[in-house]
């Protein structure tokens, strides 16, 4: 008798690299999309997703993957959709709070 398998749902993985030849070595994330079974599942194709993002590229895949479930496989993905989620258990006011994430001038490329 076949075991049932988990449907596929949707995920988002937040993985993170660092710039090699880019001055001042940015830190760079990345939110990607998957669909998986499980929690585990979309974390080991975000890992080979950014081992092969990074491979085009000269910059190291820094050791984190941040997986968050967005909705089951049947339900659709579309604008308003929350992609990602973390909450931060910090005691800090919020100016503080937003001051510790904003990392300077964020390096940005506009599409024509």
């Amino acid at each position: 008798m076949a075991m049932k398998q988990e449907p596929k749902a949707w995920y988002s993985a937040r993985t993170f690299y660092r710039w090699a030849s880019w001055e001042n070595r940015p830190y760079e994330e990345r939110v990607v999309l998957f669909r998986a079974r499980s929690l585990g599942e979309a974390v080991e194709l975000a890992e080979r997703e950014s081992a092969e993002y990074a491979g085009e590229s000269d910059f190291e895949v820094l050791d984190m993957v941040q997986a968050y479930r967005i909705c089951d496989g049947d339900e659709e993905v579309g604008t308003g959709t929350e992609v990602f989620s973390k909450l931060h258990a910090l005691d800090l006011p919020a100016n503080e709070f937003l001051d510790r994430y904003d990392s300077g001038p964020a390096h940005t490329q506009i599409s024509e």
